[in-house]
């Protein structure tokens, strides 16, 4: 099972993202709030990935990130952003973050989403 945990202020931008992931055979999904909430969840259970809005319930996913990477480096994590894709790399570049993804999210996102994690587990298990 993949663990997927969504982080955001306003859960309503995940809208179509949420049900294309959640109809996928072995994902579960998880909804939280806020950057405490996750690092209390990644404390007591099993992340996979994890999916930032810009803004969380306690601060801005450019601000968590770092902090969240650094300490659970084993955790994939996309980040949603309105900025454009170079400055987007110019903001996260060392930071570990896996994709971004556009503000509100569709089901093809989610679907490229799990397409590129399969690639990516694909790497670590040759």
């Amino acid at each position: 099972m993949t663990n997927i945990v969504l982080v955001g202020k306003d859960l309503s931008a995940f809208g179509a993202f949420i049900t294309e992931l959640s109809g996928q055979k072995g994902v579960n999904v998880v909804e939280l709030v806020s950057g405490s909430e996750l690092l209390a969840m990644v404390d007591s259970e099993k992340v996979d990935v994890v999916v930032l809005a810009e803004e969380l319930g306690d601060e801005t996913a450019m601000s968590f990130a770092p902090g969240f990477v650094k300490k659970q480096p084993l955790i994939n994590c996309a980040m949603m952003s309105s900025l454009g894709p170079e400055d987007f790399h110019e903001e996260t570049e060392g930071l570990g973050i896996f994709m971004q993804l556009p503000v509100c999210p569709g089901a093809e996102e989610a679907v490229n989403m799990l397409k590129y994690l399969k690639s990516i587990d694909a790497l670590f298990s040759s």
